[in-house]
């Protein structure tokens, strides 16, 4: 190929990457975020419950530490939110096969999350149907639609991860400012 093909075809990839960024961030991330809010009110939970609802229903029983990872929380945070939840009958607890101090959670049933869970669904499902049929989407485009999806899915949890893990440094360096500013404010003798 001429170098001329390749600019083109490279500034088309720039064009739709920069159209699918446009998409993912401004259109369907607040549409999911709102979507997700509002079915956790529907059932009783707040966002973050939700979520780790959703990640028990999809991972199966999982540890604590990686739903801390997925939630983006601390081992504590995530303590007190698996409580909540085990208290409201969404999930359980239950001891680790290969390390004593491992927690793994797993989601129970729950008639009224349920039911609402498997209406939303059906409804979203006749919805999202309308869409395939409209766009022909079957077969090897179908394939190529839920591939980008899930690599799109992907990125933002990656991103996400980034950014919450940048917060969390973040803390802990001013944590340690403090401390050191505490220190070397105190007179010597009480340092150690």
């Amino acid at each position: 190929m001429s170098a001329t093909l390749l600019d083109v075809d490279r500034q088309a990839e720039e064009d739709a990457t920069d159209e699918l960024v446009a998409l993912l961030l401004d259109e369907l991330g607040p549409a999911l975020q709102w979507y997700r809010n509002e079915v956790a009110r529907r059932i009783g939970l707040s966002p973050s419950e939700m979520l780790c609802v959703e990640i028990c229903r999809r991972r199966g029983p999982i540890s604590s530490g990686r739903l801390g990872e997925q939630l983006g929380m601390t081992r504590s945070a995530v303590a007190k939110l698996v409580r909540r939840l085990e208290a409201r009958g969404h999930v359980a607890r239950e001891a680790g096969r290969h390390h004593e101090q491992e927690i793994h959670v797993r989601l129970v049933p729950h008639a009224r999350r349920d039911a609402v869970l498997e209406d939303l669904r059906t409804s979203l499902h006749g919805s999202v149907l309308r869409v395939v049929a409209a766009h022909a989407v079957r077969g090897r485009r179908h394939s190529l639609v839920a591939g980008v999806v899930v690599g799109l899915t992907d990125i933002v949890f990656t991103h996400a991860r980034a950014l919450a893990e940048a917060v969390t440094w973040r803390c802990i360096l001013a944590e340690r400012r403090a401390a050191r500013a505490d220190l070397d404010a105190r007179p010597w003798w009480t340092r150690y």
